[in-house]
């Protein structure tokens, strides 16, 4: 978050005001001792005609004009400076509001979430048991041949719709989360993204005696499925690595690390655009953390996020 400018201070005005009184002194004591002015006055009558003796007056009256210049423009930035320091305070105003705005909007997103993928348990996972349950009675109970075989095809493709809604229920709501916490999440996760790509996850997460905020719970739990997703799409890795230090958070920060040893980024510098890292940079900036990435140590594509104990709020 940016911070007010600090307050225009001149701490060296005094030792300045020093060397100004000294070097005046000095000269004072130079031309006394030497008789500057006589000898000016002599060499000024020679040239008479270019009225050099005129010339102290004007150079004063010079001096006196540029201490006033110098003043008005002080006086000019001095107002800038403050003009600048209450645009600032307005700046990271607005992104405090921005910031709680996020946060809102990612609980409502994920409340909504929750209620859908409860919605979808109650409803739609109990018809397709239903489903499952007649067709398989149907097959049993002497049938003809093509009723047998037209109710296992319905067990088929109630099973396979089960199953599709089972995998959307966790993409909305991981039921893990809720009932046995942020660290059996990941890994239910990460084993599951194994065994539908095929890439090795290795998960170590250090989680605190004290439980996780929900809302730190779900960004950690959405920044790796985000990440591992994207490593399924575009990284062509054998192998991922997802780290969670959060042992002495609040005390210290929060680090999420995602790591994959696949061909790393196209160019020399990571790419900006993609919903998803828009959504995880957004994600992030709502809790006050930071978000990088960069290239990894085997080659692959690295996320880092800091989330400090702010994020609590």
């Amino acid at each position: 978050m940016p911070t007010a400018l600090p307050p225009l201070k001149f701490r060296r005005w005094r030792r300045d005001l020093v060397w100004l009184l000294g070097a005046v002194a000095l000269e004072w004591y130079a031309s006394a001792r030497g008789n500057w002015s006589e000898h000016y006055s002599r060499f000024a009558q020679r040239y008479e005609d270019w009225q050099l003796d005129e010339w102290p007056l004007t150079l004063l009256m010079l001096s006196l004009g540029l201490c006033w210049f110098a003043w008005r423009r002080m006086g000019e930035l001095r107002e800038a400076l403050a003009e600048h320091m209450a645009a600032e305070q307005r700046i990271s105003e607005l992104l405090e509001q921005n910031q709680h705005l996020a946060r809102q909007l990612i609980g409502v997103q994920e409340e909504e979430r929750r209620a859908i993928a409860r919605e979808l348990h109650d409803e739609f996972g109990q018809g397709c048991t239903a489903i499952r349950i007649e067709a398989r009675l149907l097959a049993q109970n002497g049938a003809p041949d093509a009723v047998r075989q037209g109710a296992q095809r319905i067990g088929h493709h109630a099973e396979h719709l089960y199953r599709l809604v089972r995998e959307r229920l966790t993409r909305l709501r991981p039921h893990s989360l809720d009932s046995l916490g942020l660290e059996a999440a990941l890994q239910e996760l990460c084993e599951g993204w194994e065994d539908q790509t095929g890439i090795a996850c290795r998960v170590q997460a250090e989680l605190p005696a004290q439980a996780l905020d929900d809302a730190v719970a779900v960004t950690l739990f959405r920044l790796v499925q985000e990440g591992l997703t994207n490593i399924a799409r575009h990284a062509r890795a054998s192998e991922a690595q997802v780290s969670l230090q959060a042992g002495n958070w609040p005390q210290q920060p929060l680090s999420l690390r995602i790591e994959d040893n696949g061909c790393g980024l196209p160019g020399a510098a990571p790419p900006s655009g993609g919903f998803g890292l828009a959504g995880m940079r957004e994600r992030v900036a709502a809790l006050q953390g930071q978000w990088r990435l960069d290239r990894g140590t085997a080659g692959g594509v690295r996320i880092q996020v800091l989330l400090p104990a702010e994020a609590r709020a």
